[in-house]
């Protein structure tokens, strides 16, 4: 008989005591939370930073675990408010945290890898079963959508590179939620552009065209110049099967399997892919030609007054 090497006795160990390690409820988290809010911002935000990457390792009964996300919501935003942006010359906001991550991104970070914990864990709870006016559940998709936009967004409008994973962790989700049947990607139907009703392919589909328009555009503004266009659109594209789009020219990618945005394939697509392909909407398409239109304009004004400025500095020297 092999005998048990003291590696594996400490795994063995280890294994047995978060086996029988007590429930955290939700209630305790509760309570450092309001002894964290009566600190300052730079005293209590190690603490809050702690709590949530504590709380995503846990034990927690899955109900539990949403009350305490609910719990958390409102001191993160409040701790990201009054965080400072990463402008130049500002140590402070630019100093990472984890992998090259602003304190604000950690913080978002952590926040939505917890809302994904507490979604996987409430509908393990739930089995099978799929209630379409489950409101704990329709929360958690709400704020986790919501956080990625925010994480998204803040990358776009500070000029900061995407956060390693965020990409990947939302193609996750998406998939996990087509899995499971929340999302009908053969169905016709969505929610109306003003409906409140969540519908999970069209934040997708929105956060996936904030990436597109990005990228195609170069970065050249902030998001806040079409963020609210972006629903619309949204529910005007579509996802569809690689298969459906072989032999087309110049398809945009979303590859699943890679933490990357959406990208634009030149030339015909030959092979397939796991992901999608993304037809945008066709006012998608028009804003992402008039933004890179406007920079070629840009820079080839900006070329005439260096060449022009050259010029008068040459005849200027010859003259002197």
């Amino acid at each position: 008989m092999q005998k048990e090497s003291t590696a594996d006795k400490r795994h063995r160990r280890r294994s047995s005591e978060a086996a029988v390690a007590p429930l955290v409820s939700a209630a305790a988290v509760a309570e450092r939370l309001d002894v964290l809010a009566a600190m300052p911002l730079k005293e209590a935000l190690p603490g809050l930073l702690l709590e949530l990457d504590r709380l995503r390792a846990a034990k927690m009964d899955a109900e539990e675990r949403v009350e305490a996300m609910q719990d958390l919501k409102r001191p993160v935003l409040k701790a990201a408010a009054s965080l400072p942006k990463p402008t130049p010359g500002s140590r402070t906001a630019l100093r990472a945290a984890d992998g090259g991550m602003t304190l604000e991104q950690r913080l978002l970070h952590l926040m939505i890898a917890n809302l994904r914990r507490a979604l996987h864990d409430y509908d393990r709870a739930q089995g099978s079963r799929l209630v379409e006016d489950d409101g704990q559940r329709t929360w958690l998709l709400q704020q986790v959508f919501r956080f990625f936009g925010r994480q998204l967004r803040y990358a776009v409008d500070w000029d900061r590179p995407w956060p390693t994973h965020a990409w990947q962790d939302l193609h996750d989700l998406f998939v996990y939620l087509v899995v499971r049947g929340s999302v009908p990607l053969d169905s016709a139907f969505t929610v109306a552009v003003f409906d409140d009703e969540l519908d999970p392919a069209i934040e997708y589909k929105r956060l996936l065209l904030l990436g597109l328009v990005d990228g195609l555009t170069h970065r050249s503004s902030t998001s806040s110049g079409y963020f609210h266009l972006l629903k619309r659109w949204a529910a005007e594209s579509s996802l569809v099967e690689p298969e459906k789009a072989l032999g087309r020219q110049d398809v945009i990618r979303v590859v699943v399997t890679q933490d990357l945005p959406p990208d634009l394939l030149r030339g015909k697509l030959t092979a397939s892919f796991r992901g999608w392909v993304l037809r945008p909407a066709d006012a998608c398409v028009a804003y992402i030609a008039q933004q890179r239109r406007g920079a070629k304009a840009g820079r080839e004004s900006a070329s005439a007054r260096a060449a022009a400025a050259s010029g008068a500095d040459t005849s200027a020297r010859r003259s002197g």
